[in-house]
């Protein structure tokens, strides 16, 4: 992050170097059919049978998301070296399951950790008939098709608003940046564009609204567990994650539930343009 010392002075340069930790940066790939209990976003994950299958509160089924096997990434502080973390959401609900009053209400959305995977899983068949009598006409999919997810570690510094920039700093990034550069709109736009907008796990998040924790005094969830990115493929111009209007999908969690493998209490959220 050179480039910040060619845009800010250097005592705030190295104020921004300061926030710089670690993620897992994911990225998603057309790979054919995956298995199970690979890393994928969309398609049929890895749901023992003794559970069953999860579904909303009427009692349509969810749709996995994305899931992350552990062992397939690479390691990082407070996050688990093995089992399988997935996602669930209901693609049936033009929300996706959030509950805007209660985004850790998991009736519309789940998030599931299996430590053991030993147990025979429901195969994807047997998911399938979960969707027979689905009304496809009333379906809003967020992922179109499968994709396998690999993950790499990468540094991330603190640039968007959200509400560690706020603790951090005491301003918005935008209203800093004018503090900072005095309306220099060309530095400000360079700072502006060195944002990351990735699917990740861990790090900073970034919003295309606002931070949902904003208006909460000492939030509980203050660690971002998973974030799923808008992407579009370029080279055959076809969309393949899509939250509404090119938006993002956000699960917080608190740290030390984190620590714990406790993932029943998570912060949901998504938003768009």
């Amino acid at each position: 992050m050179e480039e910040l010392f060619d845009i800010l002075p250097s005592e705030w340069a190295e104020r921004f170097l300061e926030t710089q930790k670690e993620r897992i940066e994911l990225s998603l790939k057309k790979e054919g059919k995956l298995s199970l209990l690979q890393s994928k976003a969309g398609g049929r994950g890895y749901l023992p049978k003794e559970q069953g299958y999860p579904t909303n509160e009427e009692g349509d089924p969810l749709s996995l998301l994305a899931q992350i096997n552990f062992a397939e990434m690479p390691q990082m502080e407070n996050y688990p070296e093995f089992g399988l973390l997935a996602f669930y959401v209901d693609v049936q609900d033009d929300l996706y399951g959030l509950n805007f009053e209660n985004p850790t209400r998991q009736e519309g959305f789940r998030v599931f950790y299996f430590d053991d995977l030993g147990s025979e899983s429901l195969t994807a068949e047997e998911q399938d008939m979960f969707f027979v009598d689905i009304d496809k006409t009333n379906i809003y999919p967020i992922v179109d098709g499968e994709y396998k997810i690999t993950g790499q570690v990468s540094d991330q510094i603190l640039l968007h608003d959200s509400i560690e920039f706020e603790q951090e700093f005491g301003y918005s990034f935008f209203d800093l940046s004018e503090h900072i550069l005095g309306g220099d709109e060309e530095k400000a736009e360079k700072l502006y564009n060195l944002m990351s907008e990735e699917s990740q796990l861990g790090g900073y998040p970034f919003f295309t609204q606002e931070d949902p924790r904003t208006y909460t005094e000492n939030p509980h969830h203050d660690t971002l567990l998973f974030q799923l990115d808008s992407e579009y493929n370029e080279e055959d111009g076809v969309i393949n994650i899509l939250w509404g209007d090119s938006g993002v999908g956000n699960f917080f969690i608190n740290k030390q539930d984190l620590i714990n493998r406790d993932f029943s209490n998570i912060l949901y959220n998504w938003d768009c343009s």
